[in-house]
C-alpha cells in the first residue's frame, strides 16, 4: 500500500481516471455518477487516503479556529503563554483548540493525530521534544503553523516565536560571574529522559536538538565561561526534568559528585526552588555558601526565602505574537521570526563570593 502520508488529492484522481473535482465531490458527499464512485473509492482505498478536514470549507472560507498544542498545561510557563494567545485570538474574533502533550513524545504524537482530524485555520506548535514532522502529514501540509518558544532551526521552513534562551543562559552565568563565583554548576532540564548517556558537549552537536532550550541555555552558560577565560568541566552540569523534586534531587546528585561549587544556574524556577531546599537542608546556606539562580520568574520565587534571582521572559507577550504571526500566514502576509529579549531579575538567592 501506498504511504498515505504522501498522496494527494491528484494521485487519487489519476489512479481513478476521474477529474480532482470528482474525488472532491464524492469525498464531501456530494452524488456523482455511480459507476465514477465505484472508481473512486477503489482508488481511496488502495491508497488509504483522507481528505484534509480544512479541505472541507469552501476554499477561502474560514473556521476561525486555531489550534495550539503545548508541551504541558500546568506548567506556569505554558499557561501564561496560552493565556496570551487566547487573548489576542479573542482581539481577533478567533477560538481556540487546545492540546496538551503532558511532557510526552507519544501523547503528542497522539494528539497531533487528533488535531489532524479537526477544521483549523492555522496551528501554534510548541515541540516536546522530538518533534513530529507536521509537513508530511496530509493535513497539516497546506495549513499555517506558527512554531512557539522553540529556537528557530527546529523548522527552518517555518516561522518562529521564541524567546532567546541562550541570552538567558548567558545572562545568568555572565552575573554570577561578575559577583566572582567560578565554580558555576549547571542543571539543564528536559520534558523527556533522553541523552542520559551523551555528554552535554555531545548533545550541542547533535542535529535537530534545537527543540531543546535547555542547551540553548546550556551554550549561553559555555559562552559566558568562555568570555571570563573559565574551562567547562562537565562534572558540574546535572540533567533532571523541569519540577521542584527534580530541583531536589538534582542537588543532591551534585552534593554526591563532591566536587566543589560555589553556585547554580537552573532552567527553571522550580527547580531552583528544590535545589534551595536541597542545599539548606544540608546547612548549606543560599546565598551566603551557594549562590542559586531559577529561570521564569514565576511568583513561586517571590514567595520563598531567599526570593530567587532569575531570568524574566514574558510568555504573555510570545503568546500574543504567536497568535498576531500565525493571523500573517493565515492572510498570507510576510513573516519574520520574532526573537524576543529576556531580563535578568537579582533578588536573595545570589550573593558575592567572599574571598
Amino acid at each position: 500500500m501506498a504511504n498515505r502520508k504522501s498522496v494527494t488529492l491528484v494521485d487519487v484522481a489519476k489512479y481513478a481516471g476521474v477529474s480532482i473535482a470528482t474525488v472532491s465531490r464524492y469525498l464531501n458527499g456530494v452524488r456523482v455518477r455511480p459507476e465514477l464512485a465505484v472508481k473512486v473509492a477503489e482508488a481511496v482505498e488502495k491508497f488509504d487516503y483522507r481528505l484534509n478536514p480544512a479541505a472541507r470549507l469552501i476554499k477561502g472560507q474560514k473556521s476561525e479556529t486555531i489550534g495550539v498544542i503545548l508541551p504541558e498545561l500546568d506548567h506556569p510557563y505554558f499557561a501564561t503563554l496560552l493565556e496570551g494567545a487566547a487573548e489576542q485570538a479573542r482581539e481577533f474574533g478567533q477560538s481556540i483548540l487546545v492540546g496538551s502533550c503532558h511532557g510526552k513524545h507519544e501523547v503528542e504524537e497522539q494528539t497531533i493525530d487528533q488535531f489532524a482530524h479537526n477544521i483549523l485555520d492555522g496551528l501554534i506548535y510548541t515541540p516536546v521534544a522530538k518533534s513530529v514532522n507536521l509537513i508530511e502529514i496530509e493535513a497539516f501540509r497546506e495549513l499555517p503553523v506558527v512554531i512557539a518558544a522553540r529556537d528557530k532551526s527546529v523548522y527552518p521552513e517555518l516561522p518562529h516565536v521564541y524567546q532567546d534562551t541562550h541570552g538567558g543562559g548567558y545572562l545568568s552565568t555572565k552575573y554570577l560571574l561578575s559577583l566572582g563565583h567560578r565554580k558555576i554548576a549547571f542543571f539543564a532540564s528536559f520534558w523527556e529522559p533522553g541523552f542520559t548517556e551523551m555528554g552535554m558537549l555531545d548533545i550541542l552537536k547533535t542535529p535537530g536538538t534545537g527543540v531543546y532550550s535547555s542547551l540553548n541555555r546550556f551554550s549561553g552558560y559555555l559562552e559566558a565561561l568562555q568570555e571570563f577565560g573559565i574551562s567547562y568541566d562537565p562534572k558540574l552540569v546535572i540533567k533532571c526534568s523541569y519540577g521542584f523534586e527534580d530541583g531536589k534531587s538534582a542537588a543532591k546528585e551534585l552534593l554526591s559528585r563532591m566536587i566543589e561549587f560555589d553556585s547554580i544556574v537552573t532552567a527553571s524556577d522550580y527547580v531552583a526552588c528544590g535545589v534551595i531546599d536541597t542545599l539548606e537542608a544540608q546547612g548549606i546556606s543560599v546565598p551566603n555558601d551557594v549562590s542559586v539562580m531559577g529561570y521564569g520568574n514565576l511568583e513561586l520565587g517571590k514567595i520563598i526565602k531567599p526570593q530567587l534571582s532569575t531570568i524574566h521572559q514574558n510568555m504573555f507577550e510570545l503568546g500574543k505574537q504567536s497568535v498576531r504571526s500565525l493571523h500573517d500566514v493565515i492572510h498570507e502576509k510576510d513573516t519574520e521570526d520574532i526573537l524576543l529579549d529576556v531580563e535578568l531579575i537579582v533578588r536573595d538567592s545570589t550573593s558575592k563570593k567572599e574571598i
